[in-house]
């Protein structure tokens, strides 16, 4: 095509030089007047999720993110190198507490961190009494795993026709419920609605299903499915 272009180490120098330092001080202005407003508030609600340079435990780099979830904006990046923390598996909690250091030091008050079901994260949130949630995403993703290999199982096949049924719910329920109680009656509702009796008064939901066919009896599809309906963290 004729196209005059650069070198790869032309460009690098030019990255170097300008792009790259012009990048870093945009971020820092911009992280430096969210984090003044982060301060003024009373309570905050931030979540947090790594991302590596590659699947698996082989990772050598991870990119924490932390976000104001009110504001949908990113609030903190801290990249962490597996040879510091000694291996990839303990990056993501590494990267958690510096970006929570950050936060305490510029006086932002966290009402509660929404993070992964990393099981260090858990243990190291609940012992210094922050209040953590996990997200939905990774809520739904592991009751459909076990459903879809529970349906797999004899006499368990009409499980796979509410599956995707039962997502929607997941994603309902956390979406509508403004409360702790108000989220668990919505949930637990899906299993009288599963067997087409009536809901708690509490949960206060409308069904209006009229095609009785695919309903579990109290036998054994219903029962793989309920050893699965109690989510721990939802």
């Amino acid at each position: 095509m004729n196209m005059q272009l650069c070198k790869y180490n032309t460009f690098r120098r030019h990255a170097r030089m300008f792009i790259e330092p012009a990048i870093v001080s945009y971020w820092q202005k911009a992280q430096e007047g969210m984090l003044q407003k982060l301060h003024a508030e009373e309570k905050v609600i931030v979540g947090g999720d790594m991302r590596a340079d590659s699947p698996g435990h082989s990772a050598k780099f991870g990119s924490y993110t932390t976000m104001d979830l009110k504001n949908n904006k990113v609030v903190d990046l801290q990249l962490v190198q597996s040879n510091e923390v000694g291996g990839s598996y303990h990056m993501e909690l590494e990267g958690l507490k510096r970006s929570l250091e950050l936060l305490k030091e510029r006086g932002v008050t966290l009402d509660c961190i929404v993070t992964d079901r990393h099981l260090q994260i858990q243990k190291f949130l609940r012992e210094s009494s922050i209040t953590q949630f996990f997200d939905v995403w990774h809520i739904e993703k592991g009751i459909s795993k076990q459903l879809e290999k529970a349906a797999k199982k004899k006499d368990c096949e009409k499980l796979r026709g509410w599956v995707k049924s039962i997502r929607n719910h997941i994603y309902w329920t956390a979406a509508t419920s403004t409360t702790g109680p108000e989220r668990v009656a919505k949930w637990t509702c899906r299993i009288s609605t599963l067997m087409m009796t009536p809901c708690s008064p509490s949960a206060f939901i409308h069904c209006a299903l009229r095609n009785t066919n695919g309903w579990l009896q109290e036998r054994r599809p219903f029962t793989s499915w309920r050893q699965f309906s109690q989510p721990r963290g939802f």
